[in-house]
């Protein structure tokens, strides 16, 4: 067989299926007071309370009486809600928490500071020195680089979060493989002409440290995976395979927590890199243009969802694309230089922001010049679920037909070869 680990991704798939199929979310018929303790290894300001997360849980603070830090090792006592209680209109949350692979949720009532995690402290203080320098030196455009290189996307107002869906780029604000990728190349660039070993332990340490700081997401672990076994498959001088890469990730991840498979960004994630794995190199053999090729192949099988789970269709995403995703590397070098060199030296710092700056500007310019065009986006008042659900059988049984296709393409000419 071609591609065994996608087969076994798909068994994988269905059995995960019917393992979380009409099982309860949590061991618990309500909400229950609960204590538990452990290192604060993220924290999000949001409108109306901080969230934090501890020992696996979600732990919301609406009081926010406690000044709590990232690294300190807390005692917190609230109340744990029941998942399968957390249903609102259409979107089922609780099964959005378990998805992300958190144990529940937590309202806090107390929290106690009992000691300290020096690793998440460190890892804590410089996020949060990255994110204040970009916010000093970037002011308004600090809120697309920190949502970037930093995920975080709170400070990003509703006007420029709708921009970036009108005109399909909002993968752009949420780190992905585009991201890390980013990253990975500039740490290569950096380190290049050393020992391909040690090369490989360099990036695989530098890009773990990095997803513990920007959150352990779907799309960062899969995305960062995916550039560490390409990166082991060429050190081993094997053949790489994109898809069956993708494939064991996947599969990898739906064996540790089931309950990821109805994740959002876990299936766009996925689907946009299968299908810019499978697509683009048919799409790109007749129209030469590599972004434009990419963005169509990514819509394939990424656009069903979007229009079923957010209601809409961004039909001026290719040009989206065309306008930023040849900056989007160029901008993220540059906030990397600039913040290296911010306490070294300010007048080449000051250089780099004002180019930056302008780049930044004319992207948000054009993009939001292309989101007010108002046959760019439909909107769709009640997605129809059969819709999916027919586009995808006609896809994939395209995909299958091409695959046995090719196989037995390949069985002839080794047969011939034989001869």
């Amino acid at each position: 067989m071609r591609r065994p680990l996608l087969l076994i991704f798909i068994i994988i798939l269905i059995l995960g299926f019917f393992i979380t199929l009409g099982k309860e979310l949590d061991n618990i018929n309500s909400d229950i007071d609960i204590t538990i303790s452990g290192v604060v290894k993220d924290k999000k300001e949001k409108d109306k309370y901080t969230q934090y997360i501890i020992d696996g849980y979600l732990i919301n603070d609406y009081k926010r009486k406690y000044d709590v830090k990232i690294g300190q090792i807390v005692k917190v006592e609230g109340n744990l809600k029941d998942l399968d209680k957390l249903c609102f209109d259409d979107f089922d949350y609780g099964r959005y928490i378990k998805s992300c692979g958190y144990k529940g949720l937590i309202n806090s009532n107390y929290f106690k500071v009992i000691g300290e995690n020096k690793f998440y402290t460190y890892i804590g203080k410089f996020k949060i020195y990255m994110r204040d320098t970009f916010r000093y030196l970037y002011k308004d455009s600090s809120n697309f680089i920190n949502s970037c290189l930093l995920g975080i996307k709170d400070d990003l107002t509703e006007e420029e979060s709708e921009m970036f869906s009108r005109t399909g780029t909002s993968h752009v604000i949420a780190i992905s493989g585009l991201h890390t990728g980013i990253i990975c190349v500039l740490i290569a660039y950096i380190i290049r002409g050393i020992n391909k070993i040690y090369k490989l332990c360099i990036l695989i340490a530098i890009m773990f440290l990095y997803s513990i700081m920007v959150g352990f997401s779907h799309s960062i672990i899969r995305a960062i995976f995916f550039v560490i076994i390409m990166y082991l498959a060429v050190f081993l001088f094997k053949k790489r395979d994109g898809i069956t890469t993708l494939s064991l990730i996947a599969s990898v991840l739906i064996i540790n927590n089931p309950y990821t498979m109805y994740n959002i960004s876990f299936q766009l994630s996925f689907l946009a890199t299968l299908s810019i794995l499978y697509f683009n190199k048919i799409i790109i053999k007749k129209l030469k243009f590599n972004i434009i090729s990419m963005t169509i192949a990514a819509n394939i099988l990424t656009m069903p969802i979007v229009y079923y789970v957010f209601g809409g269709i961004a039909l001026l995403s290719i040009l989206g694309n065309i306008v930023i995703i040849p900056f989007i590397g160029i901008i993220m070098n540059l906030s990397i230089f600039s913040i290296l060199l911010f306490e070294i030296n300010l007048n080449i710092t000051k250089v780099i922001v004002y180019i930056n700056k302008n780049l930044i500007n004319m992207v948000y310019y054009i993009l939001d010049k292309l989101s007010k065009i108002e046959i760019g986006y439909i909107q769709v008042e009640n997605p129809n679920i059969i819709y999916v659900i027919i586009y995808y059988v006609l896809i994939f049984s395209y995909m299958i037909y091409k695959e046995i296709k090719t196989m037995k393409e390949q069985e002839n000419e080794i047969q011939g070869y034989c001869l």
